[in-house]
């Protein structure tokens, strides 16, 4: 059902490229034939341009949502999984997909020259600190380095010989049809973080944008989509967990299921009531192997 508003909306979001992918995929999902994008560059942005790899995701969402707040912008679009459990007073947001079933998995993607059979001395390549724990506690993987840029340029290191293998999120690559018939990959059958694979669409309260998403057939459609990652979120922030934590977690028709890794050891948890979740992952030191990575 297309909606009609009378002013152009605004659009924020990243300049990356999938950012960009993303923003088409949101107004072909929602009807939006005109829209006006707001390109931004964040300080996430910044910061990985540079090298750093070890900050909180929240870097990737925090000037945009300011700009909601000042009315600079009527909405934005981000990767479900760079945004904070915790919420930002005065802004809702909305998760979706464009498709019907959620690509969760991450990759391991092999130079080109290598089988897709993972050896624990191996040069694997990532910059997520739960991927990296995962990849010593479940592959044992002896030789992880640290690895930024986007998606282009970690493949580019990753061809130019610079790893032999690196990890990233199948959403991002199917998204922008990137590679996967080009390169030796496996899927790998680790829980992943909160919000992969999931877009969010975010605005002020009571703004004009509100009636065009809340009227959308997506915003039915997704109501069990948005319980799920609400579940998970709820047990993060219970938690104390952001977006840098070593922790994995999926819910799916009530159930939430995950793991927490500490430097030496980790956990596993899985439950529906989020209160005898916390308690048992206190039980089991949960919060400290959380906390080992501060």
């Amino acid at each position: 059902r297309q909606m009609c508003i009378r002013d152009r909306i605004r659009i924020a979001s990243r300049s990356s490229k999938l950012a960009l992918k993303q923003v088409e995929i949101f107004s072909k999902a929602f009807l939006l034939e005109d829209y006006k994008l707001v390109e931004v560059l964040t300080s996430g942005d910044k910061m990985s341009a540079k090298g750093e790899v070890m900050f909180d995701k929240a870097n990737f969402v925090n000037e945009i949502e300011q700009m909601i707040q000042k009315n600079s912008v009527d909405i934005a679009i981000h990767s479900a999984k760079d945004m904070p459990a915790q919420e930002t007073e005065g802004l809702k947001h909305f998760y979706f997909i464009e498709t019907q079933k959620r690509k969760i998995n991450d990759l391991i993607i092999f130079r080109n020259d290598i089988d897709t059979v993972f050896e624990k001395n191996m040069k694997l390549g990532t910059s997520s600190l739960r991927r990296i724990m995962q990849a010593k506690f479940h592959m044992n993987a002896k030789n992880i380095q640290l690895l930024n840029g986007n998606i282009d340029t970690r493949i580019k290191k990753l061809n130019d010989g610079m790893y032999d293998c690196i990890i990233l999120a199948e959403a991002g690559l199917s998204r922008l049809s990137f590679l996967l018939e080009k390169q030796n990959y496996k899927q790998l059958e680790h829980i992943t973080c909160s919000g992969q694979g999931v877009l969010a669409v975010q605005w002020k309260e009571g703004s004009k944008v509100e009636d065009f998403i809340k009227s959308s057939l997506l915003f039915d459609q997704m109501k069990e989509l948005n319980e799920q990652i609400k579940m998970e979120r709820n047990l993060l922030k219970k938690l104390n967990a952001d977006c840098n934590s070593a922790i994995s977690i999926f819910a799916s028709n009530g159930f939430l299921q995950g793991e927490i890794f500490g430097r030496d050891k980790f956990i596993t948890f899985s439950g529906n009531n989020i209160d005898q979740l916390y308690k048992d992952i206190t039980a089991n030191n949960g919060l400290n192997l959380l906390n080992e990575h501060h």
